[in-house]
C-alpha cells in the first residue's frame, strides 16, 4: 500500500512528537503542533507551505529540517521568531526540560487530537506567525541542508582504544564525519565512572568536565591513567555532505540541530567548535572530503589516505542504516583493503547488532555493538569491546576491551 507524500509527513510529525516526549518538552510540542494541523484542515496555510517546501526531500527529514531552521532563526536572533524564542531554553526560555507539560507550553486538562495535552493558543500563534513571516528562508534551508546528529562524544569510539594501545602515533580516518568534531575527541575530556558513581579516570587534553561516561556493572577494564596521547599524524573525515565550519552562521547552522531544551548538549557542541579552531592552525588539521560510501570508499582510501607503515584507526558510529545493505558492502571493501596494508589497521564501530550481522539482545533497547576488526601484517583479528547507549554517554564492557589491551601489552 502506497502514502501520499501528505499522509507520510503527517505520520512523521506525530512519529516525532512521540519519539520527542522522553527528550524534549518543547519539540514534544511543536511537533503536535503542526501534526495536529495536518489533522484538523489539509488546506491549512501551513500544512500547503510545508508539502511545497518539503517536496523532493525524505518524509523523514521534513520535520527535522524545519525544527533547525526555526531554531537556527531563534539562535540569530532574527526579529520574525523573538516571540517563539521565548520558548527555547536555549536562548533562555521557558521550556525547561524538568517540566514535561509546563503551563507555558500546554493548556491543562485540554487534550489533543493524539491525546496529549493541548499546546498552548500562545505557542501555537507564536509557531505558526514565524514559520509564515519565515516560510521563504525556511523552504531553503529544508531543500538544502542535511540533516546532522552532533554527537560529538562520539570520538571516544576511537580514542580509548588508542591509548589501550601500545602506538605512539596514528592517522585517523572517520565515515561519516559530518563536520569533522570527533576527529578532536582528544582535544576534548572524558571522565568514566562506576555502577557506584565513582569517578575511575579522565582521558583527553580538555578542561575537565566536559563528557561524563558511566560503566555499566559488568565487566570493569584497567582504564588508561593520565599520560601523554599519542600524536595524530592525519585527521580525515569523509561524508556524503560534508558540514565545513567556515563562518559563524554554519556555526549556528550546526548548533541548530541540537534540540533546544538539551543546553548542556550545546555547550558540549559549542566546545568542540572551538577546539576544532584551534585544532586547525596546527599540523594535523581535520580535512573533509565528499565521499559517497560505500561507492566511493576504495578509492578514497588509496588516494586520500597517507601511504606509510604508520598505524591507522577507521572509525563509523551508526552510520549502517544509511548505506545499502545495511552496511554489507562497506564491510567487504574495507576488509580486502586492511587486509592489504603494509601497517597495523584498526577498525572501530558502533553500529546496531543487526547490521553487524550478529542476533545478540543488546542490553537496553536501542544500544550499540563496539565492534572492533585489526589488521597486521595480513592477519585479522576481532573483538566486541562492548555496548553502548548511542550517544556514548553509558557503556557496558565485554571481554574484548581487555583483550585488546592484553594484545598490545605483548607487541
Amino acid at each position: 500500500m502506497s502514502y501520499s507524500f501528505y499522509q507520510r509527513l503527517h505520520h512523521r510529525f506525530r512519529f516525532q512528537q512521540e519519539f520527542a516526549r522522553n527528550y524534549s518538552p518543547l519539540y514534544t510540542a511543536v511537533f503536535g503542533v503542526v501534526a495536529d494541523w495536518f489533522e484538523a484542515d489539509p488546506d491549512d496555510l501551513v500544512v500547503k507551505w510545508l508539502l511545497r517546501a518539503g517536496n523532493g526531500r525524505s518524509a523523514f527529514d521534513v520535520p527535522l529540517l524545519l525544527v533547525a531552521g526555526l531554531h537556527r532563526d531563534v539562535l540569530m536572533d532574527i526579529p520574525a521568531a523573538a516571540e517563539l524564542a521565548g520558548f527555547y531554553p536555549s536562548v533562555g526560555g521557558v521550556a525547561t526540560a524538568n517540566r514535561l507539560f509546563g503551563a507555558e507550553l500546554y493548556d491543562e486538562n485540554i487534550p489533543s487530537m493524539a491525546g496529549y495535552p493541548k499546546p498552548s493558543s500562545r505557542l501555537q500563534a507564536a509557531l505558526r506567525s514565524t514559520v509564515l513571516d519565515r516560510r521563504d528562508a525556511l523552504a531553503e534551508f529544508i531543500q538544502t541542508f542535511t540533516v546532522q546528529t552532533n554527537e560529538t562524544g562520539r570520538g571516544i569510539v576511537w580514542l580509548l582504544p588508542l591509548l589501550l594501545s601500545n602506538w605512539e602515533v596514528v592517522h585517523l580516518v572517520d565515515l561519516g564525519a559530518s563536520a569533522g568534531l570527533n576527529l578532536i575527541a582528544d582535544q576534548r575530556s572524558f571522565e568514566f565512572f562506576d555502577h557506584n558513581g565513582r569517578s575511575l579516570t579522565t582521558i583527553g587534553q580538555g578542561h575537565p568536565g566536559q563528557f561524563a561516561i558511566d560503566i555499566a556493572s559488568g565487566i570493569l577494564p584497567e582504564l588508561p591513567q593520565a599520560r601523554g596521547l599519542p600524536r595524530i599524524l592525519s585527521r580525515t573525515g569523509c561524508d556524503l555532505f560534508p558540514f565545513r565550519l567556515e563562518t559563524a552562521v554554519d556555526e549556528q547552522t550546526l548548533a541548530a540541530f541540537i534540540w533546544p531544551d538539551q543546553v548542556s548538549r550545546l555547550q558540549r557542541l559549542r566546545e568542540g567548535i572551538t577546539a576544532f579552531h584551534q585544532v586547525q592552525q596546527g599540523t594535523a588539521p581535520v580535512d573533509l572530503h565528499p565521499v559517497n560510501l560505500p561507492d566511493e570508499l576504495l578509492s578514497f582510501l588509496q588516494k586520500t589516505i597517507p601511504s606509510t607503515s604508520h598505524p591507522l584507526i577507521l572509525y563509523n558510529t551508526f552510520i549502517s542504516m544509511y548505506l545499502a545493505k545495511r552496511g554489507v558492502v562497506l564491510r567487504e571493501v574495507i576488509h580486502t583493503w586492511a587486509e592489504q596494508q603494509p601497517r597495523p589497521v584498526l577498525w572501530v564501530q558502533w553500529e546496531p547488532m543487526k547490521n553487524l550481522g550478529g542476533d545478540a539482545a543488546e542490553p537496553q533497547f536501542g544500544w550499540l555493538l563496539w565492534l572492533a576488526d585489526y589488521w597486521e601484517n595480513g592477519v585479522h583479528s576481532q573483538w566486541c569491546f562492548g555496548w553502548t547507549h548511542p550517544h556514548g554517554h553509558h557503556l557496558e564492557f565485554l571481554p574484548g576491551i581487555t583483550q585488546w589491551a592484553e594484545n598490545n601489552a605483548k607487541t
